[in-house]
């Protein structure tokens, strides 16, 4: 619940950038391990919260008695309604949010709002009411990862390119993988989110959380082995692959398991939620609260990047069309310069469109990342 000023009464707000509670009535700042509620149990295993929920995606958005909720942060949608005080099992630690609201404004615009594709409607939106600081729970999990691998390799052996097979076998540990607490969070957003910086970790304190929303985790024992094996399999997938012939290999089959070794800690880690609407669609874009991290893209404006690629592609033929004219007259001695002509524009050419058909691609998958519809499930109160 809220923590009052002892100076004023005032309601007290965790601030990034000076690390401390801060009154806005008087100013005043404090430690938040200097201060305390005297309504909470510091035995307690538990904390109050406050539930607001969404009328239009079912999402449960915890916050402390200093933020009210006035706009879902997962899919944009104001219809918020105060649920109900509830109490939440409290985690081992945290990392405190270090970038500001404004800070993480920033990091949108100079990410974004200056390419001359995206919408003015979009670059809009970028505004501080838009933007919600949420604590996402995560397990820090050591574990002794065993794989068995089937590795395909294509192998150039000086004349052609060959398909090789090779068997690896082994055991390793892992310490402090990051695991998001959520069963339907989706795992390469909560993956590109990432590093966090364990160092900077604080013992759990409410008075971090004020001013913020948090989430807690949904996961069971056999749901956080399941994803601590996937994540392992990824990591040692990619190191086990280095140790074959040179060539393009990859695992073509595996068998793997992961022993959760120790107790696994339960973590809070700061992100901040960009939240709007666009063409009907939710979108979001997550911005590491510690590091700045930004994850997601923008939507682009289809018209103008068509417009563009025609116009690249029409100047790239008329230049060719000259070329081959000029080569069609055989002008004096001058033919070999322009066999030279065509062959460096259509090197251009290739080098302009293809990256650009595999940017585009890229982006397609970034925006996909980013429409709410995926990113807001992760808090919406599963039935049964």
């Amino acid at each position: 619940m809220a923590v009052l000023c002892s100076n004023c009464s005032g309601k007290l707000i965790f601030n990034p950038a000076s690390q401390k509670l801060e009154c806005a009535a008087c100013g005043s700042r404090f430690d938040p391990e200097d201060v305390k509620d005297i309504n909470a149990d510091a035995h307690s295993k538990y904390y109050d919260t406050r539930v607001y929920t969404c009328a239009h995606c079912g999402a449960e958005i915890i916050t402390s008695d200093t933020e009210v909720s006035t706009f879902c942060v997962y899919c944009g949608n104001p219809a918020i309604n105060f649920s109900r005080i509830k109490k939440e099992y409290k985690p081992d630690g945290l990392i405190p949010f270090q970038i500001t609201k404004e800070q993480a404004i920033a990091k949108i615009k100079e990410k974004f709002l200056s390419n001359p594709f995206i919408p003015k409607e979009v670059k809009s939106k970028a505004v501080p009411d838009n933007i919600r600081g949420i604590y996402v729970p995560y397990w820090i999990v050591n574990t002794r990862f065993t794989e068995a691998s089937y590795i395909q390799a294509e192998v150039n052996n000086g004349e052609k390119i060959v398909t090789k097979y090779y068997q690896r076998v082994g055991t390793c540990n892992f310490r402090n993988i990051p695991i998001d607490g959520s069963n339907i969070l989706i795992d390469e957003v909560s993956a590109r989110l990432e590093p966090f910086y364990f160092a900077e970790a604080k013992e759990f304190d409410e008075d971090y959380l004020n001013g913020f929303y948090s989430n807690t985790s949904d996961m069971t024992y056999k749901n956080l082995q399941n994803a601590v094996a996937a994540r392992c399999h990824e990591l040692y997938s990619g190191e086990v692959c280095s140790t074959v012939e040179n060539g393009k290999s990859f695992v073509n089959d595996a068998a793997y398991w992961a022993d959760i070794q120790d107790d696994p800690l339960y973590m809070m880690m700061p992100v901040w939620f960009f939240t709007f609407i666009y063409n009907n669609e939710p979108h979001t874009i997550l911005i590491n609260g510690q590091s700045g991290k930004v994850v997601g893209t923008m939507p682009w404006s289809g018209k103008k990047i068509g417009m563009l690629f025609a116009s690249v592609c029409l100047a790239v033929l008329a230049v060719m069309v000259l070329a081959a004219v000029g080569i069609a007259f055989n002008a004096g001695g001058l033919k070999d310069l322009y066999n030279i002509f065509i062959i460096v524009v259509t090197l251009i050419a290739a080098g302009t469109v293809v990256p650009g058909i595999l940017g585009l691609r890229k982006i397609r998958n970034n925006i996909s990342l980013t429409k709410a519809d995926a990113i807001f499930k992760f808090v919406k109160k599963r039935q049964g």
